[in-house]
């Protein structure tokens, strides 16, 4: 069954979640029931290889100018290190924190897959 993300934007508040439905269904949805504007994304194909592969695993905190903070983690790239993701969130904005410091807590390689 098709999955569509939809990010929904109302005011100054982004929500997203996901739509069991193709980008028809879930357009259709998004007009009847929604406020504010929205955005379908929907996954036509996948690509990549299945074999063990090395990653960094990453956990970051940002931090506004007015003090709010956000933490994730995430997979990334083995060839990328600390300054290059660093400068790869800094000044975007996530769980509606503008990351203007970055902080990474912890990188970690690790091996995943078969």
């Amino acid at each position: 069954m098709a999955k569509c993300l939809v990010r929904n934007v109302i005011g100054d508040r982004t929500f997203g979640f996901l739509v069991s439905a193709d980008s028809a269904t879930a357009k259709g949805f998004c007009e009847n029931f929604l406020d504010g504007t929205f955005e379908i994304f929907e996954n036509v194909a996948k690509s990549g290889n299945p074999v063990e592969t090395l990653v960094n695993k990453v956990t970051l905190t940002g931090k506004s100018n007015d003090g709010r903070k956000a933490t994730f983690s995430f997979y990334a790239k083995s060839n990328l290190n600390e300054d290059e993701i660093r400068a790869a969130v800094l000044n975007k904005t996530f769980n509606q924190v503008k990351f203007d410091e970055v902080y990474i807590i912890s990188m970690n390689q690790i091996k995943i897959g078969a």
